[in-house]
């Protein structure tokens, strides 16, 4: 329901949605979600607030459920310490990552890869199953819209009656509750702003400095930022972040198809509609459906962009048809075909598709991430020429970049690989420091020098240095060339 239904053509206030709103037999001429205009948005442009009813059944209960869990998930993460640190730290200043106990670098940084693509192939196999289930029962928007800003906004200002009736008359009963509202809103915000922050700031390191974050500028102002960002979105745009903002309602109509499970209406058990329990189709056109809807559409006008597998519709309407004594399901999960021809095809060819590529993926980042090096070395380009000739000696100059991957302090060995340029007379190497300490995640650049007599050159040669992890003995072979006149 919307603000601009709150009553009726006589002034008076809006009947209880689960009754519909006729006068006479009649409904009343108001506009009515359609399949060409986005219902939340006015023929001026100006903004169509929802005010959405409240809704009881399983399915209800079974978001509520899923909804917490991953409240809880988001909220104890960065607190859970697997290996001496958090279960997942993204540590920006740091270039590292902490994931479940496993440490990674800025030099990791192509395992992301396997991540995100694993992560959309997934969402596509997902959407392919069971339409926009990933909207309705796990994205962040709607987990915190629906699990926590909304049933705070009842408890406080009433249902969807009450609330428009309060807004209609104004008042000091009003006020108040609407002033307690945004603060718990903003405070809130402010707390899962914190939280969010807590995956790229330790969150030892954050209980000490806020709420000002003194000596941490940076952190502040993106604290303000997020805490901003949470209030504006959950408090006033809402739905909008779904119909305007995210691309994947736009993506649906690629991904979903004739067996797709979707929540759908039974036109060829509702239709024609009617307005009493013995005449026409089961449906009795009281519009719950849409009353209870948090994006404003009308399920019996099919699949929809805005829809976003809430199920919210089907609770409504399982409830009206116990109150009629008709069967459940006249609003359900089921696929075109099964509305349509009372028969389901859930797996198909496309599904195990998907299925190949991300376990092919998976594949790929397990091996990745387990042949992972504990130190990587690098050759890094050295300026000025490529080597220098002096009294009959050719100099080349080598600059390598190592770095140590792991989380503890470690030494390391450098010297030539054996049999290196063993076939040149009077080749000389000369190391400045041969043996590097290095603290857990950092790098250092090494300088080496090369040279051999002109007499014994005959062409660029490869060669190799060998970089030797004292403590587990695990070694690499780097590869460069000398080069001369």
């Amino acid at each position: 329901m919307s603000e601009q239904d709150t009553t009726t053509p006589d002034g008076t206030p809006a009947p209880d949605p689960g009754t519909g709103d006729r006068k006479g037999g009649r409904r009343s001429r108001k506009r009515q979600p359609d399949l060409n205009t986005v219902y939340t948005i006015n023929a001026d442009g100006s903004r169509n607030f929802l005010q959405v009813a409240d809704v009881r059944g399983r399915w209800t209960v079974r978001k509520y459920i899923i909804y917490y869990f991953l409240i809880a998930i988001y909220l104890a993460a960065p607190w859970i310490t697997i290996g001496g640190h958090p279960m997942v730290l993204i540590d920006i200043p740091g270039r590292a990552a902490y994931l479940m106990g496993a440490t990674f670098t800025n030099q990791d940084f192509h395992l992301f890869f396997f991540v995100l693509i694993g992560a959309g192939i997934g969402l596509f196999v997902a959407t392919s199953l069971f339409g926009r289930v990933w909207c309705g029962f796990a994205c962040p928007q709607t987990v915190f819209m629906e699990g926590v800003y909304r049933p705070i906004e009842r408890l406080l200002e009433g249902d969807s009656i009450a609330r428009m009736k309060r807004k209609r008359d104004g008042g000091a009963d009003a006020a108040w509750r609407k002033v307690v509202k945004h603060v718990l809103f903003i405070f809130l915000s402010w707390n899962f702003a914190i939280a969010f922050m807590c995956y790229f700031i330790p969150t030892r390191t954050m209980a000490t400095v806020i709420p000002f974050f003194e000596g941490h500028t940076t952190a502040f102002i993106w604290s303000l930022f997020w805490t901003g960002l949470l209030y504006f979105d959950y408090s006033w745009f809402r739905e909008q972040t779904c119909l305007i903002i995210c691309p994947y309602g736009r993506l649906q109509s690629t991904l979903v198809d004739y067996d797709t499970v979707i929540i759908g209406y039974d036109e060829k058990r509702g239709e024609p509609r009617g307005h009493g329990v013995d005449s026409g189709g089961d449906c009795i056109d009281c519009r719950r459906c849409v009353d209870v809807c948090p994006t404003g559409i009308d399920i019996r006008n099919g699949l929809q962009m805005e829809c976003i597998g809430c199920t919210n519709c089907i609770d409504a309407c399982d409830e009206i048809m116990d109150k009629v004594g008709k069967p459940r399901g006249l609003v359900r999960f089921d696929s075109s075909r099964g509305f349509e021809t009372g028969k389901s095809r859930l797996l198909r060819p496309r599904f195990f598709l998907y299925g190949i590529i991300i376990a092919v993926l998976t594949t790929l980042f397990v091996l990745r991430a387990t042949q992972r090096e504990s130190f990587q070395v690098t050759v890094m380009r050295s300026q000025g020429l490529p080597f220098s000739i002096e009294n009959g000696v050719i100099r080349n100059l080598y600059t390598l970049h190592l770095q140590n991957k792991t989380d503890g302090t470690r030494v390391y060995r450098l010297a030539p690989a054996p049999g290196a340029l063993a076939g040149s007379a009077g080749v000389e190497y000369i190391i400045p420091q041969d043996r590097i300490e290095l603290p857990r995640l950092t790098d250092r650049q090494l300088t080496t020098f090369v040279a051999m007599p002109m007499t014994s050159y005959t062409g660029p040669q490869e060669f190799a240095f060998t970089v030797t992890d004292s403590a587990s003995g695990i070694t690499q072979d780097i590869k460069v060339r000398f080069r001369g006149p």
